[in-house]
């Protein structure tokens, strides 16, 4: 049940490359038929581009309480 969340504030993922694709086909048609330089952000700009700055860089002490959690929940499960 905790993985949930994630799953559900994660799930545009799953369809993400269509719609890239389908940007990319939309910008070929578009650039072709003009006559200024447009640019892919020009035709669509998509939510996860915007918010780059919520994507944080994991350090070591986060993946070392993340293993021993991990390792302690395995015990749990080994009874």
């Amino acid at each position: 049940m905790y993985e949930i969340n994630t799953l559900l504030s994660n799930s545009y993922l799953k369809i993400k490359d269509n719609w890239e694709q389908a940007r990319f086909i939309a910008y070929l048609i578009a650039q072709t038929n003009s006559k200024k330089k447009l640019k892919m952000t020009d035709i669509l700009t998509f939510g996860w581009e915007d918010n780059k700055e919520h994507i944080k860089s994991i350090s070591n002490t986060d993946v070392d309480r993340l293993r021993n959690r991990a390792k302690q929940i395995e015990k749990l499960y080994e009874r």
